[in-house]
């Protein structure tokens, strides 16, 4: 998994996470917050490192499954662009445009 994925996973954990099992959420974080390996996670809770994998895909279908249905992550970083894009320009003395930037939708 490389850097991109991870912080896309997370942001998805972020907003879908309490939508896991509390057991989902503690592998998950294992995982992504504590950077452990499928075989330390699989030690700390006395498990094979393959029900690890199985858990930790289970979890990532699942948070992709919930952005694809509800769109709250990319509705949050459209969102986020939107108020970056008119700073700049506000920045840059452009009220006009900035202004017709924050009244267009996300």
């Amino acid at each position: 998994m490389n850097l991109d994925e991870v912080v896309k996973l997370n942001e998805l954990f972020d907003v879908y996470g309490e939508l896991l099992t509390s057991y989902q959420r503690d592998v998950l974080s294992d995982f992504l917050k504590f950077n452990l390996s499928f075989s330390e996670i699989a030690e700390n809770r006395n498990v094979s490192r393959q029900a690890v994998f199985i858990v930790l895909n289970k979890c990532i279908k699942k948070l992709e499954e919930y952005e694809k249905k509800v769109r709250a992550v990319k509705i949050r970083n459209d969102f986020n662009n939107k108020i970056s894009e008119s700073i700049k320009l506000l920045e840059m003395g452009d009220i006009k445009n900035a202004l017709i930037n924050l009244k267009e939708e996300v």
